[in-house]
């Protein structure tokens, strides 16, 4: 860690000048926990030119003995330019620092420390600027074990939760990563159970501001760093408590990047496995099967049944990605059964084939599966659009209570719409666009706003129903509408509106949900 004043004063040669801190020990400002950058020896009065910045300054007087004006125009400089603080060995020719440069230290909160004995100065800047030098190796070596880590857990493809346990075990604190919905996405505790580190956390989350960029807010003074590229933050890595250092910015900045760069990676992996596997399947979702006759033909060569109508389906697990048991436990669909990509098995089947009894039979071997169907179609070429539509409803099955079937679009509606959006940072943005400022006034207010906002919602905007089902009467009821109008800052009698909140509402209870 950085060498402090407080620290300095603590070395043999300093120490043995009996030091007495005269300012800096409290109030405002780093007081004697300043970080120092270096020593500076000085007797002139125009200190001030000399100085940069985080110096702590060592003198005998000399420029500050002709008044006490003087001396307070000599700690006025000092404040100006930074310095980290102020020794003054005591002397019979300069006996006592005036009251007047005190005050105006310890008004700013500048250290001022007086030596009662005499101390080589050149010994005292010789072992403060070893233990500045070696703390500064110290940060080079820290910065490469850093380095070191993530590029290792880079290159063995460490999961996202590894990387946050990582950065915990490199600064000793506890981190949390979370979305824009302040949805926990990687708790990793660090002396404190991970129950007392995520108390109240979505209440205390709102309460600290997102940043641009790394830093310390709201009123738990949290250290934060945005995880994304290019401003499109998607969420962002906390520390709640710690000291709020150098290292764990960098930490935490480098972590990010770890964070965005596999996210980035899985991505990319996905869309290669799309254009990889799949033959006759993948050839028909990306256009490649020429004419219907020819698909058709073709299609007939692969045993599946000539029908005017077809649909498509897809089955997948539903925790994970492995998709080898499906191939087999799909064998005896009369249809068409090949493999999408590493998550996802198509089918292709003549309308007629009973999927529900499919389903039921592909959960009975394999209970973790979920089988959707797209729409039925008219030809084969057209049976693209089905296949991909079943594809999205499998998805969002996967993460919805299971189904005793085949699901279909038709069972998933809107609530399944958002589920399979839920990872999608424009959601959650449009979610928080909404009820951001009604979610922080409950954070800090309390209130029942948002209850009273999904009753309303409920009733279709009706106040007399909404009366009766909040238990409320009309004169405290109006207010509080009145109220919620004003921090979702949309009229609620506008019926486009109320459709807004109530999407927005629905992402948001999803997310409270997983």
């Amino acid at each position: 860690m950085p060498v402090t004043v407080r620290e300095a004063l603590d070395l043999p040669v300093l120490a043995a000048g009996d030091p007495v801190v005269l300012s800096g020990d409290g109030g405002g400002g780093a007081g004697l926990d300043a970080d120092l950058r270096w020593v500076h020896v000085s007797e002139v009065r125009d200190i001030g030119a000399l100085l940069v910045g985080d110096e702590l300054v060592l003198t005998t007087g000399l420029g500050m003995a002709a008044s006490p004006e003087a001396a307070a125009d000599f700690v006025d400089q000092l404040v100006t330019v930074g310095a980290a603080g102020l020794v003054v060995e005591l002397s019979a020719a300069y006996p006592s620092v005036p009251e007047l440069a005190l005050r105006r230290a310890r008004a700013a909160g500048l250290p001022v420390v007086v030596l009662n004995r005499k101390v080589r100065f050149v010994e005292v800047t010789e072992q403060v600027h070893r233990a500045i030098v070696a703390d500064q190796y110290d940060d080079l070596r820290f910065a490469g074990e850093v380095h070191q880590t993530f590029t290792e857990l880079g290159l063995a493809r460490a999961p996202m939760a590894r990387l946050v346990e990582a950065a915990a075990d490199l600064i000793g604190q506890s981190i949390v990563l979370e979305d824009l919905s302040r949805r926990v996405l990687v708790a990793a505790a660090r002396e404190e159970p991970v129950d007392r580190l995520l108390v109240d956390w979505e209440r205390r989350s709102r309460l600290t501001p997102y940043l641009k960029e790394s830093g310390s807010g709201g009123p738990e003074r949290w250290l934060t760093t945005p995880v994304g590229i290019q401003g499109g933050a998607w969420g962002r890595l906390v520390q709640p408590g710690g000291r709020r250092g150098g290292r764990a910015v960098q930490v935490l900045e480098r972590a990010a990047q770890a964070v965005e760069l596999g996210r980035m990676i899985e991505r990319d992996e996905t869309s290669v496995q799309l254009r990889v596997h799949g033959g006759f399947l993948l050839d028909l979702l990306g256009g490649r099967l020429g004419s219907e006759a020819a698909a058709a033909a073709r299609l007939r060569v692969l045993g599946v049944p000539e029908s005017g109508s077809y649909v498509g389906a897809a089955a997948r697990l539903r925790s994970e990605p492995s998709v080898d048991r499906l191939v087999s436990a799909l064998g005896n669909v009369p249809g068409l059964v090949g493999v999408l990509d590493a998550v996802h098995v198509g089918l292709l089947v003549p309308v007629g084939v009973d999927l529900d009894a499919a389903a039921r039979v592909l959960m009975g071997v394999e209970p973790d599966a979920v089988l959707a169907a797209g729409p039925p179609v008219t030809g084969v070429l057209a049976a693209a659009t089905s296949l991909r539509s079943a594809r999205v409803v499998a998805d969002v099955a996967a993460s919805m209570p299971p189904y005793a079937g085949c699901v279909r679009q038709a069972d998933i509606r809107l609530p399944g719409l958002l589920m399979s959006l839920r990872e999608d940072a424009r959601l959650q943005e449009f979610a928080e666009a909404e009820l951001g400022r009604l979610l922080e006034h409950e954070a800090r207010h309390g209130g029942g706003l948002v209850t009273l906002l999904r009753q309303f919602l409920a009733v279709g905007g009706n106040k007399a129903e909404l009366a009766r089902v909040a238990h409320r009467n009309r004169t405290s009821l109006y207010p509080a509408l009145r109220r919620l109008e004003e921090l979702v800052g949309h009229p609620l009698d506008d019926p486009a509106s109320r459709l807004s909140l109530g999407v927005a509402l629905l992402a948001y209870d999803q997310g409270r949900e997983l």
